[in-house]
């Protein structure tokens, strides 16, 4: 699975630390995107156009500041326009709390799309 992280650091809350710390929890869902860890390209808007359309998912850290962040606003779009799903986790005050949901919200992701997987599996076991 490919995560595009989409967050913004308006609000102190989500900073380098809780995106090294979700960093960590991602590595175990497959390959991800968090551009203030990621992003060393000259043209970084470009690159993280490429990043989002390369994704299967959008994570949404979701804290009070996103409605005014150009940014985020545009991947929000983007990934309608791409047809890529956004989970939402909810930014809390505890980062551990926000570390706890993205894993959450990342399992609930995973285990649907294991059973779209072996339904489509056994169905075409069924047809054969």
């Amino acid at each position: 699975m490919n995560i595009f992280v989409s967050y913004t650091t308006r609000d102190r809350i989500i900073d380098r630390q809780l995106l090294e710390s979700a960093s960590e929890v991602l590595s175990a869902y497959g390959n991800f995107y968090i551009d203030l860890l990621h992003n060393e390209s000259l043209d970084k808007q470009a690159h993280v156009g490429h990043m989002l359309s390369q994704s299967n998912v959008l994570l949404l850290i979701e804290s009070c500041s996103i409605k005014e962040s150009g940014w985020v606003q545009w991947e929000l779009r983007e990934a309608e326009r791409l047809g890529i799903p956004v989970l939402y986790v909810p930014a809390m005050s505890n980062q551990e709390e926000i570390i706890k949901n993205i894993k959450f919200k990342l399992d609930s992701e995973l285990e649907k799309l294991t059973r779209r997987s072996s339904f489509g599996h056994s169905k075409l076991r069924r047809l054969a």
